[in-house]
């Protein structure tokens, strides 16, 4: 399970990037394709301006001083079916203007004369025995001419001519700011490019005048770049730079969507597959405590089980039948065990009430010193066999409670129970009392082995029960504690203990006091 949420993570990362690497270089190949529309639109919009400029010169002044036809090219099909051909030819009319071309329009202030070109196409369609015989064009049955400006030959002449000319301007008369900036709106919206963007005309690394206001050349973000107004050799000394300084915001909204679906579905099949294993690894761990406790109690009734058939089998024996006092002492046995087994039952079946929430706890003011001393009554002897002493220094000066007597005696003599039983040598237990906070804490300390931070936060666990050493040497079920604990919060009441191991342990238990209105 871990290695495939592993390579889950895995894959997701790599799809991410990839995602990641693949919206960006479709947002550079968009915006690349967008400056080289850029460039070739700015440049052909300034050769169109100059012919335009040329030809309303060219119309303003009259009849051309010379003219010279040229044709270019001459072609003649083979014979049909019919004895009709077509005659195809093409050609260039150059006309010179003899005036000063200055006094008319400052930019072609360079330019010594004026020249204008046209192509000439002309059709005829011919008989073919009349061509055959007088090898001329004079018997044209139709004959079709044209005369039209710009031509690609015109517009190359015009280009190299203009190229020339317009290299000498500084750039910011050649093209203007908000040119460039809706050209570039207009292209990145096309391409689906919404961010802003800012950019600048750059000539020999060197800023130029043509620059959007908040444009600086300490911008930070992505660049792109391309030439713009190139001369007629294929070189410019002009670069248009556009920067996008929320490219990376840009990319990642694009992605926002599809990569948050997939991180959160990602996530949740991780916190899935954790708590699969976090309840799978629980189960585990109550599986062996049930396993523990069910051994513990076959084991402890195993015990009074043997007793009570032993006894039961000595008071059927013939020998005994007439010695009272012997009768008497076996029953006595058979009883004491059973009341043993029914104490351990019970303590189970208060378990499972309480888990239930059934058991019915009737509560009335009762002093909570008083719980305490008959408690210790329970386990005196006890300690007494065990050479032990219980130290009590009960000061608190109020100690009334709202509570049940029974279930918190219990309570009590469980604490003590397991002071006693953990303590590797002869116990020695302190109880005190205090105030604080209007709650009254009762502290139970004794000096007996201690526990770890580990058992510390199980120790209130159902089944749990404190090692020593490697195994279970210390009879019990691992309920005692998880009772006293319900019961104490029924009370309203909270449990808390400090350990150390080797050092001894010191539980706290506090109750709201009851306060008396009246």
């Amino acid at each position: 399970m871990l290695l495939s949420i592993i390579g889950v993570l895995a894959v997701q990362a790599y799809w991410i990037k990839t995602s990641w690497i693949n919206k960006e270089e479709a947002f550079s190949l968009a915006v690349n394709q967008v400056l080289e529309s850029v460039s070739i639109e700015v440049q052909n919009r300034e050769l169109n301006d100059y012919i335009l400029a040329y030809e309303r010169l060219i119309d303003s002044v009259g009849k051309p001083d010379d003219s010279n036809f040229t044709d270019v090219f001459l072609f003649l099909p083979e014979e049909s079916s019919t004895n009709l051909s077509t005659f195809f030819a093409y050609g260039i009319l150059q006309e010179d203007y003899d005036v000063d071309v200055s006094s008319l329009d400052p930019r072609f202030g360079n330019l010594a004369n004026i020249s204008d070109y046209k192509s000439v196409n002309t059709t005829a369609i011919i008989s073919n025995d009349i061509f055959n015989r007088e090898n001329n064009m004079i018997t044209t049955v139709s004959k079709l001419k044209s005369v039209e400006r710009r031509n690609p030959f015109e517009v190359a002449k015009y280009r190299t001519i203009f190229m020339q000319y317009m290299a000498n301007l500084p750039i910011h008369k050649r093209v203007s700011t908000q040119e460039i900036f809706l050209l570039l709106n207009k292209g990145l919206n096309d391409k689906n490019i919404k961010t802003p963007f800012e950019f600048g005309i750059y000539n020999n690394n060197l800023a130029t005048r043509v620059k959007l206001n908040n444009y600086s050349e300490e911008n930070k973000g992505p660049s792109y770049a391309t030439p713009i107004l190139i001369n007629d050799i294929g070189e410019s000394p002009y670069e248009l730079v556009v920067f996008f300084p929320q490219k990376e915001n840009f990319v990642l909204s694009s992605l926002i969507g599809v990569v948050g679906l997939s991180i959160i579905l990602t996530l949740f099949i991780v916190l899935v597959s954790f708590s699969a294993l976090y309840q799978i690894i629980q189960q585990k761990k109550i599986a062996v405590m049930k396993t523990d406790f069910i051994n513990n109690m076959s084991h402890e009734f195993k015990t009074p089980i043997a007793t009570i058939g032993l006894a039961i089998d000595a008071i059927s024996n013939s020998k005994t039948i007439n010695k009272p006092i012997k009768i008497k002492k076996y029953t006595k046995m058979i009883k004491e065990e059973n009341h043993r087994m029914l104490k351990q039952v019970e303590d189970v079946l208060r378990i499972s009430q309480l888990e239930k929430r059934t058991l019915q706890i009737e509560k009335k003011v009762i002093k909570l010193h008083d719980v305490v001393r008959l408690a210790i009554n329970h386990v005196f002897l006890l300690v007494e066999s065990r050479n032990g002493k219980i130290n009590i220094n009960l000061s608190a000066n109020s100690d009334a409670i709202f509570g049940n007597n029974t279930h918190l005696t219990n309570v009590f003599v469980n604490i003590l129970d397991n002071a006693i039983k953990y303590s590797t040598n002869s116990p020695m237990i302190n109880i005190n009392s205090l105030i604080k906070n209007n709650k009254i804490s009762i502290f139970i300390e004794d000096k007996g082995m201690g526990m770890d931070l580990k058992s510390q936060k199980l120790i209130f666990q159902k089944f749990y029960r404190v090692q020593s050493g490697n195994i279970h040497d210390i009879k019990g079920h691992g309920l005692g504690l998880t009772y006293v604990k319900k019961i104490i919060q029924i009370h309203g009441g909270q449990i808390s203990l400090k350990s150390k191991k080797g050092d001894g342990t010191t539980f706290e238990t506090s109750f709201p006091l009851f306060l008396n209105k009246n």
